[in-house]
């Protein structure tokens, strides 16, 4: 292939010792100037795809670099990222301490206040009961009340009118509960008026009255009969 780059055929070294006359010297001819020209610019061929190997070598070289240090800036900045995460994550761990405290801080005041709660309106359940039964009470008062009111009315009336009986027959003066005046007057009025504003028994005091009164006739009589 070599002979036929160069424009000529392959020589058969055979051939050419039979085609030499005897005693002759071979002769072979070299094309030496045509192939130092295919030779040179093989050479020219060669230098050139060093130079774009090289070239190519050191742009593939520079493009590492590069990239290399892209790669290492990207590791750097990972790196600042991780440690940042990681004091983040120390912050959020103190943050959810901090917030798990606060919640069980919240939690036992919830208790406290539903406990709290609890008792009140256990309270105000006991309180509802007292003032139903209170309530009972004082209903029951309420009768017992009027029926001493009614009781007491009566005596009111029948004392009303035994007061007005006596002051008609002995000239006596009663306002309300307090004798003004009596005639004729009574050593013991006093104490039995006393004892009436201490009771406020009208009925009592009207008896006890008038067993005075009888006594001061059996003894005003007595001492007419003595004189007689």
């Amino acid at each position: 292939m070599a002979g036929e780059r160069l424009g000529h055929q392959p020589v058969q070294l055979m051939a050419l010792l039979q085609n030499t006359p005897v005693g002759a010297t071979p002769s072979l001819e070299t094309h030496y100037a045509q192939c130092a020209t295919t030779q040179g610019a093989f050479m020219i061929a060669l230098q050139n795809y060093v130079t774009k190997a090289k070239e190519e070598i050191k742009a593939r070289k520079e493009l590492f670099t590069k990239r290399q240090q892209e790669d290492e800036e990207r590791k750097k900045e990972m790196e600042r990222e991780i440690e940042e995460c990681a004091v983040k994550e120390v912050k959020m761990i103190e943050q959810v301490k901090r917030e798990r405290a606060e919640v069980a801080e919240l939690e036992a005041h919830v208790a406290a206040l539903e406990k709290q709660q609890a008792t009140t309106r256990e309270n105000f359940v006991r309180k509802d009961d007292e003032i139903e039964e209170l309530k009972k009470k004082i209903i029951t008062r309420r009768g017992a009340l009027s029926r001493d009111r009614e009781i007491l009315e009566t005596h009111a009336r029948r004392a009303a009118r035994e007061a007005k009986g006596l002051e008609d027959a002995l000239g006596w003066s009663i306002e309300g509960i307090q004798m003004t005046s009596s005639r004729p007057l009574l050593g013991t009025l006093p104490t039995l008026i006393e004892d009436l504003n201490a009771t406020r028994e009208l009925y009592v005091f009207v008896r006890r009255l008038r067993e005075a009164f009888q006594m001061y006739v059996e003894d005003e009589r007595r001492y007419k009969g003595g004189l007689a």
